[in-house]
């Protein structure tokens, strides 16, 4: 990572402040002339071609590296504390404790190892992982104040964090825990993705979609060095969500969408590759990037303290000059962006007897809660309004495991408190549904 890349958002500070109507206005005919529904004639000499590339994992030093195990040091250090703003506010799920899992524990670990992917139950998963940027990596999940969105609370991620349990964090890993105690691969601290203790939950903060790629190859390879690891023995699952930071630091530099679609088609499709020609008996679940543009509009009612860290972690899609027609032509491409995830989920050169993809659509226009005076719920989001606090990432945990269990027809979309509708396998669907089980 270049020494440059520190100035960002000292950057984005300045063109959120600073630019005026004018140049916002030259900004927003660009991104539409550039949209793949008209030709370009983009001039504009700014970050063109997706320079802005702030995940590295090439081997040269990060300068940012020191400033992240600074925040981390200072967060564990401070964790009771921490915990109790975030309780006052609502931000962490109940803690009352629970006598019984939702779901009995019968037949849903089965007698024999299963040989088919398309037939295994909750209990014969042993290794869990995670790949994505900063929902995946629980940046801002359990912190004081916006600044707490460059900590990562890996350990309390929605599809990689195994702290504790299901009474107090709910999430993926956690849940399959209950079914299988000898699970492995979760965070158990909130590290990063290169400690020790991160495990097989390698996202990345600033990952982009073209970090996709690279980010299998670090998974493949700690998979293969980890002796906890049975690569042809044991059934895997692995959660992808990626996209947030190309639709909120990267499209509007872009001068051609229909490449920067392309490019993800291509970027998606070689990290499946991958990982089917590498790592067996592997299920998958994809997770499309919310469209940040709908969610946008939700978050109106946000209060301004709000607005601030929103306007510098999302300039593309968050301005006050952006006018109804760009955001229009954000959304539409946004909304191509996942129908390629579902159309390459759905190749059949991703569905083997050993290795599947599952589209999880919920994530894809994702409905916040509201309360009852009409303002958004706050509960679910950290003090940046952007990524999810724990309550947020228990929710959305808790969603993610109904769609693994549900029946065709019955996919959850709903984000709700945890625990307030938590589906369970069943004796006529006793499997984690895959595109080819789920219509038996």
């Amino acid at each position: 990572m270049n020494l440059r890349y520190l100035l960002v958002p000292f950057t984005l500070l300045l063109f959120h402040f600073a630019t005026n109507e004018a140049f916002d206005q030259r900004r927003i005919s660009s991104f539409l002339d550039k949209s793949i529904l008209k030709k370009s004639d983009f001039q504009w000499k700014g970050p063109a071609g997706g320079s802005y590339h702030l995940a590295d994992w090439n081997g040269k030093p990060d300068p940012t590296l020191l400033w992240r195990k600074f925040l981390l040091k200072v967060t564990n250090k401070f964790q009771p504390l921490l915990h109790h703003v975030n309780w006052k506010e609502g931000k962490v799920q109940d803690e009352k404790r629970r006598d019984e899992f939702p779901c009995p524990l019968n037949d849903t670990r089965s007698p024999v190892q299963p040989v088919n992917i398309h037939q295994l139950r909750p209990g014969d998963i042993d290794v869990v992982a995670a790949i994505g940027d900063s929902l995946s990596s629980g940046n801002g999940a359990m912190s004081a104040t916006a600044l707490g969105a460059y900590t990562e609370f890996r350990g309390m991620s929605f599809s990689g964090g195994g702290m504790q349990d299901w009474t107090t964090l709910l999430t993926l890993p956690n849940i399959l825990k209950v079914f299988n105690p000898n699970l492995y691969g979760f965070a158990t601290e909130n590290v990063l993705s290169r400690d020790l203790a991160a495990h097989l939950n390698v996202a990345e903060p600033n990952a982009l979609s073209r970090d996709l790629v690279q980010q299998v190859q670090i998974l493949i390879q700690r998979m293969q060095q980890d002796p906890r690891v049975d690569m042809p023995r044991h059934w895997k699952l692995l959660t992808i969500l990626i996209g947030s930071n190309d639709f909120c630091m990267d499209m509007c530099h872009q001068d051609n969408m229909f490449k920067f679609l392309k490019q993800h088609e291509e970027d998606l499709r070689k990290a499946l590759t991958l990982l089917r020609n590498n790592v067996p008996r592997l299920m998958v679940n994809l997770i499309p990037a919310p469209n940040l543009v709908y969610l946008q509009q939700q978050l109106k009612t946000l209060p301004g303290i709000y607005k601030i860290p929103l306007g510098l972690a999302c300039s593309c899609l968050v301005n006050r000059f952006y006018t109804p027609e760009y955001l229009q032509k954000a959304s539409e491409l946004i909304s191509r962006w996942q129908a390629v995830d579902e159309h390459i989920a759905g190749l059949a050169e991703f569905h083997t007897s050993d290795f599947t993809v599952i589209y999880q659509q919920f994530m894809a226009n994702l409905t916040i809660p509201h309360l009852s005076n009409g303002f958004i719920d706050l509960r679910y989001f950290g003090k940046d309004g952007i990524h999810f606090s724990q309550f947020g990432h228990a929710a959305v945990a808790n969603l993610l495991w109904n769609n693994m269990v549900q029946g065709s027809g019955q996919e959850d979309l709903d984000l709700r408190q945890p625990f307030e509708n938590f589906e369970c396998p069943t004796a006529e669907r006793p499997y984690i549904l895959t595109m080819k089980n789920k219509n038996e």
